[in-house]
C-alpha cells in the first residue's frame, strides 16, 4: 500500500468546496450556515481500506514527469492492457521486454524516463501464459534455463565423491588426495589448487559417455592454472606454501587422466617439479602437520615416479643417501608411510638389475648379481615383518568360497578359492600394495638368478622357485579380494557412512588397476588366471567410463593412491 495522508472525515460537501468540515452529525454545520444540502458522510470501512489506485497512478506519473500525459501513454504504450480501477500496477513497463523463455529481464538504459504503467484487468489471463508457466514450474522445481552454472559447479562435486576418499585410521593416510579438501577449502577460488581441481574434475567427468564436452573445458582450466602456477612460482613465499606443491601433484593426475601421447613425460615432469619445490622449503616445512604430510606426499610420489624411470632417489638436505627423506624415525610414521620407505631402494635394485640383465652373462659381474640378490631379498624380509606387525583389523576375514569357474574365464566374477573381505578399501588397497612390493622383489630375484643361470646350470635353482611360490601366493591373495572392492554391499564401513554405492564401488575398482595389472603381467602365472586379472582391468574399464589406454596409464602411473611400485 502507499501512504496517500490522513484521510479526511468531513462531510462530501465540505471535501468538494475544500473547506474544513466542524463534522458535527447529523448535519455538516458548514453546510447548514451556508443553505445547502449535506449529502453526509463516508463509511468508516471505506476511510481506512479505500481505494489506492489513483493516487499511485498519480504518484508513477509525477515520478516521470508525465502526468498530464498519463491518459495518452497509457493508450499508446505496447505493453498496455485496458484499465481497470480494480488492480494497477506501476511496476510493469515498456522497456521491459518478454523473451521466448523465462527468466530475469533487465531494463533499458532510458526506462526511468519511458516507465509506463501496465494495467492488467483481474481475473484474466496474462499475456503470455505459456511463458508465465514455465517461469512459475522454473521457480518450483528448476533453475531457470537462463542461469547456466559454469561446468565445474558439477564436475568439482564428483571428483570429490568419486576419487578423494578419506581414510577411517590414521595409520591408512597417504599420498596427497586426502589433503584436498583441507587446503581447497582454505584457499582463494582464483588460487593455483582451485584451479588445478576444476582441471582434473573435468577431466575426471568428462571421461563418462556423454560427457566428453567437459574435456575442452577441463583444457581450457588446465591452461589457466599452468599460468597462475607460473605466476605464484616468481613469489619465493607462494612458491614453498602447501597449495602450491598440492597444485603440482594435481597436475600429474590430470595428465594421467587426459591420457595423452605427452603423459608420462609430462606426470614425471610436475612430479620432478613438485621435489623441487619440497627440497626448496627444508627443514621448516616438517614444523607443520600440515606441511609434513604434504612432504610425504611428495615423498612418495618421487619413490613412484623414480622406480618407473629407473632413476635413483635424489638426495634430499644434503644426504648423500636416501636417508634424508625418512626426515624422522621411521617409527614415528605411520604404517602406510613405513611402507613407503620401506620401498625406497626399489628404485636402485631396478636400475641395477635392468643394468644387469641387459648385458650377456659375464662371470666378473657375478657379484653384482647377487649383490642385488641379497639387497632384494632385504627388502622382501623387511616387508614381511611391516606385515606380521599390523594390528588385527588390518587382516582379512574370509566371508565365501567359489568352486567353479565359467568357461569363459574373463566374464567370472570371482576367482577360484577363498573370498577376501577387509575393513574398509583403504586398508585393503594399502596390503596390496605390500603384495606388489614383494612381487617385484621376487621378480628381481628371479631375474638374477636367470641371468646367472646362463653360466651356471641351475645351481640357484631353490631360490628360483621360491620366489615363484611367492608371487603366486600374493597374485592369489590379490584375486581373493576382487569382489569385496567392487562389491558394495562388501563394504561394511561405506555402508555405515551412507555413501553412494557407485561412488564406493568406483573407489574400489580404482584402487585395484594397479594390483590387477602387475598380478596379470607376472609371468610364472598360470595363463587362465591371467585371462581372468585382465578381465578386470577390462571391466573397471567399461564401469567407470575409461578406456583401454587410460586403464593401462592409470595403472603404470597408480597416481590414485600414490604407492611406490613399478611395472
Amino acid at each position: 500500500m502507499v501512504y496517500t495522508g490522513k484521510p479526511s472525515r468531513g462531510c462530501q460537501m465540505c471535501k468538494s468546496r475544500r473547506i474544513k468540515c466542524d463534522e458535527k452529525r447529523p448535519i455538516c454545520g458548514q453546510c447548514q450556515k451556508s443553505g445547502r444540502t449535506c449529502p453526509g458522510y463516508q463509511d468508516e470501512f471505506d476511510l481506512v481500506f479505500r481505494d489506492e489506485n489513483k493516487a499511485m497512478q498519480r504518484k508513477a506519473n509525477k515520478s516521470t514527469g508525465s502526468s498530464s500525459k498519463a491518459g495518452s501513454s497509457q493508450q499508446g504504450s505496447p505493453s498496455t492492457v485496458s484499465q481497470s480501477p480494480q488492480f494497477e500496477s506501476p511496476f510493469s513497463t515498456s522497456s521491459y521486454t518478454v523473451g521466448p523463455s523465462p527468466g530475469f529481464t533487465t531494463p533499458s538504459p532510458d526506462a526511468s524516463q519511458d516507465l509506463d504503467l501496465v494495467v492488467i484487468p483481474p481475473h484474466t489471463t496474462p499475456p503470455d501464459q505459456a511463458t508465465f508457466q514455465a517461469f512459475m514450474w522454473n521457480l518450483e522445481h528448476a533453475v531457470p534455463p537462463t542461469l547456466q552454472l559454469p561446468p565445474e559447479f558439477e564436475a568439482v562435486p564428483f571428483f570429490f565423491r568419486n576419487f578423494v576418499s578419506l581414510p577411517q585410521q590414521a595409520d591408512s593416510m597417504r599420498g596427497y588426495l586426502e589433503l584436498i579438501v583441507p587446503l581447497y577449502n582454505q584457499a582463494r577460488p582464483s588460487s593455483a589448487l582451485h584451479l588445478a581441481t576444476n582441471a582434473v574434475a573435468l577431466a575426471a567427468c568428462g571421461n563418462y559417455p556423454g560427457r566428453q564436452d567437459l574435456l575442452r573445458e577441463a583444457v581450457t582450466a588446465y591452461g589457466k592454472a599452468l599460468r597462475k602456477l607460473k605466476e605464484d612460482l616468481k613469489d619465493p613465499q607462494i612458491a614453498k606454501s602447501d597449495e602450491t606443491v598440492l597444485a603440482t601433484l594435481l597436475f600429474s593426475l590430470y595428465e594421467t587422466i587426459m591420457s595423452t601421447d605427452d603423459t608420462i613425460a609430462a606426470w614425471a615432469n610436475h612430479v620432478d617439479g613438485a621435489v623441487a619445490l619440497t627440497k626448496l622449503r627444508g627443514t621448516d616445512q616438517f614444523k607443520d602437520p600440515m606441511s609434513h604430510a604434504v612432504f610425504r606426499a611428495v615423498r612418495t610420489m618421487m619413490i613412484t615416479s623414480c622406480v618407473q624411470r629407473s632413476k635413483p632417489v635424489e638426495p634430499f638436505l644434503g644426504q648423500n643417501n636416501t636417508m634424508g627423506w625418512v626426515a624422522t624415525d621411521i617409527s614415528e610414521e605411520n604404517a602406510a608411510n613405513r611402507l613407503a620407505l620401506l620401498c625406497i631402494d626399489l628404485p636402485e635394485i631396478r636400475a641395477r638389475a635392468n643394468a644387469l640383465t641387459n648385458i650377456p652373462y659375464n662371470p666378473a659381474q657375478e657379484a653384482e648379481a647377487r649383490s642385488i640378490m641379497q639387497f632384494a631379498q632385504m627388502v622382501d624380509v623387511n616387508l614381511q615383518q611391516w606385515y606380521q606387525t599390523l594390528p588385527p583389523e588390518w587382516q582379512y576375514r574370509t566371508v565365501d568360497m567359489v568352486y567353479d569357474m565359467p568357461e569363459d574365464v574373463s566374464q567370472a566374477l570371482s576367482w577360484l578359492g577363498p573370498q577376501h573381505a577387509y575393513h574398509d578399501v583403504p586398508l585393503a588397497s594399502i596390503v596390496n600394495d605390500y603384495r606388489v612390493c614383494r612381487i617385484f622383489c621376487q621378480r628381481v630375484i628371479m631375474a638374477c638368478m636367470a641371468w646367472l643361470g646362463q653360466g651356471a646350470s641351475g645351481q640357484l635353482s631353490r631360490e628360483y622357485h621360491h620366489a615363484m611360490y611367492v608371487i603366486q601366493q600374493m597374485v592369489d591373495e590379490i584375486s581373493a579380494c576382487v569382489t569385496f572392492h567392487m562389491n558394495y554391499d562388501w563394504q561394511p564401513v561405506a555402508k555405515e557412512l551412507g555413501q553412494e554405492r557407485n561412488a564406493a564401488e568406483a573407489f574400489g575398482g580404482y584402487s585395484l588397476v594397479w594390483p590387477l595389472y602387475v598380478a596379470s603381467n607376472a609371468e610364472t602365472v598360470p595363463q587362465r588366471q591371467r585371462d581372468w586379472l585382465s578381465g578386470r582391468l577390462f571391466v573397471i574399464g567399461m564401469k567407470f567410463g575409461l578406456s583401454n589406454a587410460q586403464v593401462l596409464v592409470l595403472a603404470r602411473r597408480h597416481v590414485l593412491t600414490c604407492s611406490p611400485m613399478f611395472p
